[in-house]
């Protein structure tokens, strides 16, 4: 199996919205006792390669930028003939709102742009996808100002909470397949006032 998180590498973009993808990668990692490592023969990426919950999986967090993820991917996937069913991205989603996520079977780019690239660079666009939503700005702000923004803090919780139901849904996801993790996951909300007492 093959995990990819998307986002843009950098500190200045490590807490924005546009980078959920590499925050759950970086969870579930850590929650297994992997960790990332970048590759002097390979910088494309950095990856991660272990066992989560018994099944063999590759995690990977492309280093060349968002609108070029499918660079990586398609190295990867070719490199170690990994079939298109068995490749998972994680991403943002504008069209969601935030405090929801929802898992895919294939389906458009959306224009989001990493998908996009990966979608191009495989030549195909039916793979599994998590969703992660983080909405749409309230206020008259350039899409693109907006992703590369962090959470308010009044949302932060908010992602928090849906990222570890994502982890969660990962796991699922690799035990028994994306329509089983659809039909567990797909539906859930969380609402700012749920976590304020958390």
């Amino acid at each position: 199996m093959l995990l990819v998180g998307l986002g843009n590498p950098g500190p200045q973009y490590r807490h924005t919205r546009h980078n959920v993808g590499f925050v759950a990668l970086d969870r579930l990692a850590s929650q297994f006792g992997l960790g990332f490592i970048p590759h002097k023969k390979f910088p494309l990426y950095e990856s991660v390669s272990g066992f989560i919950t018994g099944i063999p999986a590759i995690l990977l967090k492309p280093l060349t930028y968002m609108n070029r993820s499918g660079e990586a991917v398609a190295s990867v996937l070719n490199f170690y003939k990994i079939p298109q069913e068995k490749l998972m991205v994680v991403y943002d989603d504008l069209d969601l709102s935030l405090g929801r996520l929802k898992f895919a079977q294939g389906g458009g780019s959306g224009g989001h742009k990493g998908i996009r690239s990966i979608i191009g660079s495989i030549g195909s666009k039916e793979f599994p996808r998590l969703k992660i939503g983080i909405g749409r700005p309230f206020s008259p702000v350039p899409m693109d100002k907006y992703v590369l923004s962090p959470f308010m803090s009044e949302e932060a919780p908010v992602i928090d909470k849906v990222l570890d139901i994502g982890i969660k849904g990962l796991v699922y996801f690799l035990e028994r397949g994306i329509k089983a993790a659809m039909n567990e996951f797909n539906g859930l909300k969380i609402e700012i006032e749920s976590v304020k007492d958390l």
